[in-house]
């Protein structure tokens, strides 16, 4: 436990004293530790310093609203105190994508990966209160322009060398006429997709999940895909499972531009 965070009593009621694992995938910024409940139930706990730039009131927000609509965490406590966000959630059973055993089967992985962004791309859109269009994504991209939280060392090799002001500027320059707007998960990427028994078991870090363009999810999977498998050649099974034959290079180009903005 961290000695110097103040947690409030009535999560350490849900989660008692005992022992702490610390996850250390991801990139959220936030810290996530592996407890159990009183009831020896598996849960994660994030915590991360309140703050517009850190909060998990969006995953808080997410994981309420996706109940019962998507395989996602349940939500078992929420508290903005002392300083800090405090997530507790369910676990949900499977493997990530990027396990051992699905980096093993590419080709199948992929196209799991591809039918599981179609099954979230199909939720209902009607009263979603979460917005991350382009309006708000790119003044949240200046917001933290501003800020100097932009991590210029982490760009992707081809950007590296290039300042954040000249990406954001290069995002409003290029920014796409259109939007094809779904609810999207914000970060699909294989560590946040999770298989169990040959099928999506569930859908993790859901705290940039909002309406946007298809692109923004469909970008971030190319990129993760390349990423993981060291390769570009399973994009195609990626497409069959999402159910397109090809994909508009200059909105995947833009939206893993726009991700190196947070």
């Amino acid at each position: 436990m961290m000695k110097e965070i103040a947690f409030p009593d009535a999560l350490l009621e849900h989660i008692g004293e005992n022992d702490w694992v610390q996850d250390s995938i991801g990139m959220s910024g936030a810290r996530v530790f592996q407890v159990q409940t009183p009831a020896a139930e598996a849960a994660y706990l994030k915590v991360a310093p309140s703050g517009w730039e850190t909060t998990l009131a969006s995953e808080k927000r997410a994981l309420e609203w996706l109940q019962g609509k998507l395989q996602v965490p349940e939500l078992l406590y929420y508290e903005e105190t002392n300083g800090y966000d405090f997530l507790l959630m369910s676990v949900v059973e499977g493997d990530m994508c990027c396990s051992p055993a699905q980096l093993s089967r590419p080709e199948n992985t992929a196209r799991l990966l591809g039918a599981g962004l179609a099954h979230f791309h199909r939720v209902e859109t009607q009263e979603c209160p979460i917005d991350n269009r382009l309006d708000r994504k790119l003044a949240e991209a200046e917001k933290r322009l501003l800020a100097g939280l932009v991590d210029e060392e982490d760009f992707n090799e081809g950007n590296l060398g290039k300042s954040a002001a000249q990406l954001y500027q290069q995002l409003v320059q290029e920014r796409p006429n259109a939007e094809d707007i779904v609810f999207t998960h914000g970060d699909y990427c294989l560590p946040n997709i999770l298989l169990r028994q040959g099928k999506i078991s569930g859908f993790i870090d859901l705290g940039r999940c909002g309406l946007a363009d298809r692109y923004q999810d469909i970008g971030i999977a190319i990129r993760s895909m390349m990423h993981n498998f060291g390769t570009d050649k399973y994009r195609q099974p990626f497409l069959e499972g999402y159910g397109i034959e090809a994909v508009d290079e200059d909105k995947v180009n833009y939206y893993i531009l726009l991700d190196e903005m947070f």
